[in-house]
């Protein structure tokens, strides 16, 4: 009796590429689609992440009507005297959604300072202070901002009278929003932020008494009120 023979298949031969071999073209095809999504994966995934860099960082410009560079002092050691810059400009860089801050770099005009009082703002130009006509410019650059939710605290190098210290500001994001005014469409963020000095770590050396009490504190405290748009 006669044993039926069974089919068998081919061996592929030694050194024979895959195109000599019946098989299945399905794996193939379905390696290739992997190796496509793959890839278009990869390119749609680094699109996304420029993108968001991009919308992370952008340029916002200061508001100086509704900005304010002020400072508290105290006289004889108990009241306390307030002041501010009328001139001053800053470079802001935030996040283009949430407003919250990356860098600040701002310079004050040290001959518009203004207590409200002309003849203790011309004491305050005077070499005794800030001596304005041989360093008109104090400067801010932010070295490092870390956020805590919508409160911050920054380092950075503040400059008066040509000394430069690090000083530590703590503030906060008092609010963002899309507003119009009929202007078209845009982003606009508030900011306050603070901090203590000792004014004759930075050369501002007056020292005058009464009664052998100091007329002006060392202790001066910094105060930021800033409105930002883009």
């Amino acid at each position: 009796m006669t044993r039926p023979t069974l089919a068998r298949t081919p061996r592929p031969l030694r050194g024979a590429s895959p195109a000599h071999v019946r098989t299945s073209s399905v794996p193939s095809l379905w390696c290739a689609s992997l190796r496509v999504g793959q890839v278009c994966g990869l390119v749609t995934f680094a699109l996304l992440a420029a993108s968001a860099v991009q919308a992370q960082d952008v340029a916002w410009k200061i508001d100086k009507a509704h900005s304010k560079v002020g400072f508290v002092a105290r006289h004889l050691a108990f009241a306390k005297v307030s002041g501010k810059f009328g001139a001053f400009d800053a470079k802001i860089t935030a996040n283009a959604k949430t407003g919250k801050l990356s860098s600040v770099e701002a310079t004050v005009q040290a001959a518009s300072v203004d207590t409200d009082n002309d003849k203790r703002d011309q004491h305050l130009r005077k070499d005794d202070f800030f001596a304005a006509d041989k360093h008109p410019t104090l400067k801010l650059k932010t070295k490092s901002i870390k956020w805590n939710g919508n409160r911050f605290t920054a380092l950075t190098a503040l400059t008066i009278r040509g000394v430069t210290r690090d000083v530590t500001f703590t503030g906060e994001l008092l609010g963002a929003r899309k507003v119009d005014f009929g202007r078209g469409s845009h982003m606009r963020a508030a900011y306050e932020a603070t901090a203590k000095i000792n004014r004759k770590e930075f050369g501002l050396k007056f020292n005058g008494l009464a009664e052998g009490i100091s007329i002006v504190g060392d202790e001066v405290e910094i105060d930021l009120q800033i409105e930002a748009s883009h």
